[in-house]
């Protein structure tokens, strides 16, 4: 089973979506479970046990989320046992739980307020990967499809740096002891010119 963590408010952002409809694609015969992040917590996990996570992307900025709605989110981030990956707003959600900054790429009008006037980084764009883990069988140089204005802005302690570019020098990480992974962009959005975030996924549910 995979659990699917939906991290928009009021259903809004298509995230949780699209990474659904690319796992029933890949996976057609393994369950899936789509909970709401505000309904997550270590006692839900252990009783639906599932083999991975995955924590989607959110819909709004990260202010607009309260520290007690992340409490059960921030408490399977840090320790469950099941191989958890992060996509875009999950990548983010990772580093905010281990302490790390989290802030817009670059603000292009000054003074400008929320996401208006920033950098925002949207379609296919190359990326500079490790070639391990998540990676593994792909070339050092990959395409995969992005969409996002924040970012994560210092590695979080015990973690170690598996992807880059040069608008965003960390696209993706990976815990230095458990099977906790995150990526900036979306690996779910492939197709067959940009095949590259198919394999990622694959990766990931092979662990």
């Amino acid at each position: 089973m995979i659990y699917l963590v939906d991290n928009t408010i009021d259903g809004q952002g298509a995230s949780p979506r699209e990474i659904q409809d690319t796992l029933k694609r890949l996976r057609p015969d393994t369950p899936l479970v789509r909970e709401h992040y505000t309904t997550v917590s270590l006692k839900r996990l252990e009783e639906l046990n599932p083999t991975h996570i995955i924590l989607s992307g959110q819909s709004h900025p990260w202010d607009s989320y309260t520290a007690d709605s992340l409490a059960g989110v921030f408490e399977v981030i840090r320790h469950a046992r099941q191989p958890t990956l992060g996509i875009c707003g999950g990548h983010q959600q990772i580093a905010l739980c281990y302490g790390a900054l989290v802030a817009v790429m670059k603000r292009l009008e000054p003074g400008t307020t929320g996401y208006d006037g920033c950098l925002r980084e949207r379609g296919f764009f190359e990326v500079e990967t490790d070639e391990g883990s998540i990676f593994r069988g792909l070339p050092s140089r990959i395409s995969v499809w992005h969409s996002h204005v924040d970012e994560v802005k210092e590695l979080p302690e015990g973690f170690r740096r598996t992807a880059s570019n040069q608008t965003c020098p960390l696209l993706a990480m990976q815990h230095e002891k458990r099977p906790l992974f995150s990526v900036q962009f979306h690996p779910e959005l492939f197709d067959e010119e940009h095949p590259h975030g198919r394999q990622v996924i694959e990766n990931f549910l092979n662990l």
